[in-house]
């Protein structure tokens, strides 16, 4: 996947799950608690991820994400699930 197409889809798919901040305002470094996202959300989030974007996230690596970028380099660097 093209690494620029995908971070704009990321970005897209986050800014669609926040309220009151611009989807412009959103960057790779926009952390998860600056964005709303309590640890529940932050978990909903990455199952919503999962879904979209057809990986699995692993746990033990997930437990060390703190913004948008994380979510992005996860993406990049494992293979994604036929959809």
């Amino acid at each position: 996947m093209d690494t620029t197409n995908l971070e704009t889809q990321v970005l897209e798919f986050i800014s669609a799950k926040v309220e009151n901040i611009g989807a412009s305002e959103i960057t790779t470094a926009s952390q998860f608690a600056e964005l709303g996202f309590d640890s529940m959300d932050t978990i909903q989030l990455l199952f919503d991820a999962e879904e979209k974007f057809g990986i699995s996230f692993d746990g033990d690596e997930v437990k060390n994400f703190r913004n948008v970028g994380d979510i992005i380099e996860y993406i990049k660097n494992h293979p994604t699930t036929p959809s």
